[in-house]
């Protein structure tokens, strides 16, 4: 499996079900006033993935890929956060196809591994800079990146401070960006919370797919509810149709995780 089809497999998970219909809000304007806003601070990611497939420590596949993925500016300094499973998805990938072969094991278990060779982030003024992994968390599905040097201007950051909850069935603004084919145009859909998860700890499901991962959802009032991240578990031995079941049978789920939270971790990021 290269990286292109473990991306196609990944946009089945975010983006399945497109038929669902989206959110109805009586108050658009207010939702379009918090893309006005934060919009700048939605920005592209080129990164250089090396990718190896092998299996009975034998290598089978390599390969340099060049992909595109966005994150969320949360500092002035250009301090970003993102998807890491976007980032780096070897670990993904390995736990996927062990999940669909029906769990592998022994000698003849599938590894993947993926490494990140070269980061750029591209500035709302179009031009691309050296970017830096500086913290990386896997049991969120939190990269951390910032420019390799200092910036000459102060970037548009979310305040991850001014963070809001939002109730079942209540409305939120997902930002995103297109990228090159798009014209890197702004993006942003209004969707419904269609579940909460209490425990073990806090996250917002959205009742219909997101186009992106690594990026902010926000309240209409401007207050942001947090980032889209994939929540995985060990699902355990699953069989080929895993997938027929939904892409909770994998252990992966599209989430909303606290703005609180992606501040905790953003603190080591900003130490280093």
């Amino acid at each position: 499996m290269t990286f292109r089809l473990f991306a196609a497999l990944l946009s089945v998970i975010v983006f399945a079900a497109s038929s669902l219909p989206y959110a109805q809000t009586d108050d658009r304007a207010a939702a379009r006033e918090v893309v006005k806003k934060w919009q700048a601070a939605i920005v592209n990611v080129r990164v250089v993935l090396k990718t190896r497939m092998s299996m009975a420590g034998r290598e089978l596949q390599s390969s340099d890929e060049t992909v595109e993925a966005i994150g969320t500016v949360i500092d002035p300094s250009g301090l970003m956060v993102m998807s890491l499973g976007v980032l780096n998805p070897g670990g993904m990938m390995t736990r996927m196809m062990s999940g669909a072969m029906g769990g592998g094991g022994g000698d003849q278990k599938m590894e993947i591994t993926s490494e990140p060779t070269d980061l750029k982030m591209r500035l709302p003024d179009g031009r691309e800079i050296p970017a830096k992994i500086v913290l990386r968390d896997e049991d969120l599905d939190l990269a951390f990146i910032r420019p390799a040097a200092k910036l000459d201007n102060p970037m548009v950051a979310v305040n991850l401070k001014d963070a809001g909850k939002p109730g079942l069935l209540d409305q939120v603004v997902v930002l995103s960006r297109l990228g090159r084919v798009g014209g890197w145009a702004p993006g942003a859909a209004l969707h419904d919370i269609g579940a909460i998860i209490e425990r073990p700890r806090t996250f917002f499901v959205l009742g219909s797919p997101a186009a992106s991962i690594g990026v902010p959802a926000f309240l209409p009032n401007g207050r942001i509810v947090g980032l889209l991240t994939l929540r995985q578990i060990d699902a355990g031995r699953a069989g080929m149709m895993s997938m027929m079941g939904g892409t909770e049978s994998l252990g992966l789920l599209p989430v909303i995780l606290p703005a609180a939270d992606v501040l905790e971790i953003s603190q080591q990021a900003t130490e280093k």
